[in-house]
């Protein structure tokens, strides 16, 4: 098996993507993304730390009832507090670094 070294022998494995693909970022949440977020019974919150602490990544399940993450508008989800481990790190993450 050969070691891959560079994007461009990456990229001459796998060919170009699709147009779907290039096309799914976004801005904003669409309306299509909308239906998909409220239905899902799982998701997964991405935090990063205070940089002073080392700026470490952090990624949590959190998980419900079909319909437990909202979508308040075009840029905001919001979930419900649910009482864990009490260690914060989401929270305390998402005070140090808001993006």
């Amino acid at each position: 098996m050969s070691r891959i070294e560079t994007l461009e022998e990456l990229q001459a494995l796998y060919g170009e993507p699709g147009q779907a693909s290039l096309v799914k970022e976004t801005a904003e949440i669409i309306p299509q993304y909308r239906a998909f977020i409220e239905a899902s019974p799982f998701c997964t919150i991405a935090t990063i730390g205070d940089a002073r602490d080392g700026g470490m990544m952090d990624c949590s399940p959190r998980g419900d009832l079909p319909g437990f993450v909202r979508v308040h508008d075009e840029r905001t989800l919001m979930m419900p507090d649910r009482k864990g481990n009490n260690r914060v790190d989401t929270l305390r993450n998402v005070l140090a670094d808001p993006r």
